[in-house]
């Protein structure tokens, strides 16, 4: 169950990206609105001149100069003609501002009527005065009626326009440079972080690794700086203390073994015999509190197992040891883990549930990248405020203080280093319908 983590530098170059996408669409927008807005206006403006002036003069001389009128009127991109029928029918879709400005400027004249195609409807249309294009070009027809069955014909036509093809290729340009540079400096800043997390990470579960590069702009160098001097000065102290533990525990056994031998010529035996379980409860003792020290600390590599399986084979031990064990089948789990620690956390759980709750019910599942192990019992449970209690080092809750019945009280201690040095962590509950839930806990990762 691997979860891909998406680095901080890629995150912080897409969340740049999209925001200069998102503005440069909200320019061109904008700029393509007014840009819009005003080459329909110069368009009206050149057509209202236009037809006005021909009109006016097509009305003024007779039927017979007409055609020579037509033909010098007719440019490379404009077609005026006169004919019986309109190009722009009565019922055709008109544009009435186009149609109002023309009727206006040839109110003086025996113009009967004018009518103007209205723009194409098309969202890609946005010059507004195209009613169809053909082969790219921008269209508009208009119908000028200049007597009985007479109708002053003509068709505008307008290149395409090439601006908003420059101006997506100077945005493409811009952006092609601004995500360059946007990866560079995410890459730079999150980077030293990124790595600082990792260490923080590693440094968590116990793991002693490399020096934080101390790369980046100042601010991230003094942090990467100061997180090195903590790592070292912890670990050393934490290396101490495991030396200083060891020491102690080898240095007791000589004396430990030296009452022992002396024990056996005390000849009282109800005497030698309490002294004897005396010098074996120091002994287990001792080694305890020295396994306790040293748990979490790495020593095991880890390497990705199947879980299901590995607590599957647990229960199954104890089972056979005669314990009320049931392991739930599942979907196979896996995860990233030191899985001898692993093993040992969940046997202290079951063995738990087995001494306080007769039975134990195990099931692994997973979910957003955690690993669970889940142990009920059918005991008594746990007072509120002995839920943590139960966690601290040589807590034992059990009334007769018998180390066989009992414990040393540094089981849970154990465990629940175990799972924090994997990322996770022990979590104990009440269950509704009686008894107690032990949920171990532990990043897939």
């Amino acid at each position: 169950m691997k979860r891909w983590r998406v680095p901080l530098w890629l995150e912080l170059a897409a969340a740049i990206l999209l925001a200069m996408l998102a503005s440069n669409a909200v320019t061109f927008a904008i700029v393509e609105s007014d840009r819009s807005r005003v080459i329909r206006n110069e368009r009206l403006t050149a057509i209202e001149e236009r037809l006005t002036a021909v009109a006016r003069l097509l009305l003024r001389l007779p039927e017979s100069d007409r055609e020579d009128i037509l033909k010098i009127a007719s440019v490379r991109r404009e077609r005026v003609s006169i004919s019986k029928v309109p190009r722009v029918g009565a019922d055709s879709a008109r544009d009435e501002e186009a149609e109002t400005r023309v009727r206006a400027a040839l109110a003086d004249t025996a113009v009967t009527d004018v009518r103007i195609a209205k723009r194409g409807t098309s969202s890609f249309d946005w010059f507004g005065l195209a009613e169809r294009r053909r082969g790219g070009y921008e269209r508009l027809s208009v119908a000028i009626g200049i007597g009985p069955g007479q109708w002053l014909n003509a068709e505008f036509v307008w290149p395409p326009s090439s601006l908003l093809s420059s101006l997506a290729l100077s945005a493409a340009v811009a952006s092609l440079a601004l995500i360059a540079v946007a990866v560079w400096l995410a890459y730079r800043l999150s980077g030293p972080l990124q790595r600082l997390s990792e260490a923080s990470i590693a440094m968590a579960r116990g793991r002693t690794g490399t020096p934080v590069p101390e790369t980046g702009p100042t601010v991230l160098r003094s942090a990467a700086h100061a997180f090195n001097t903590m790592s070292r000065r912890l670990m050393a102290t934490l290396e101490n203390q495991r030396v200083l533990l060891a020491s102690i525990a080898h240095d007791l056994r000589t004396p430990i073994t030296s009452l022992r031998i002396k024990s056996e010529f005390i000849e009282d035996v109800e005497l030698r015999d309490k002294m004897t379980e005396s010098l074996d409860e120091l002994q287990t003792t001792t080694e305890a509190a020295l396994e306790a020290a040293r748990t979490g600390m790495g020593e095991e590599p880890s390497r990705e197992v199947d879980v299901s399986s590995l607590v599957e084979s647990m229960c199954a031990d104890l089972s056979d040891m005669g314990g009320d064990v049931t392991f739930e089948d599942g979907a196979s789990v896996r995860a990233v883990c030191r899985p001898n620690e692993i093993k040992r956390a969940a046997r202290n759980l079951v063995q738990n549930a087995l001494r306080y709750g007769q039975r134990a019910r195990v099931s692994v599942g997973a979910a957003n990248g955690v690993v669970s192990i889940v142990v009920d019992d059918d005991g008594p449970g746990l007072k509120p405020e002995e839920i943590e209690k139960v966690f601290d080092p040589f807590v034992r809750l059990e009334a007769s203080r018998s180390r066989d019945t009992g414990g040393l009280g540094l089981g849970l201690t154990l465990a629940r280093a175990m799972a924090r040095g994997h990322g996770g962590d022990i979590t104990l509950v009440n269950r509704a319908g009686g008894g107690l839930r032990a949920t171990l806990t532990l990043s897939a990762a």
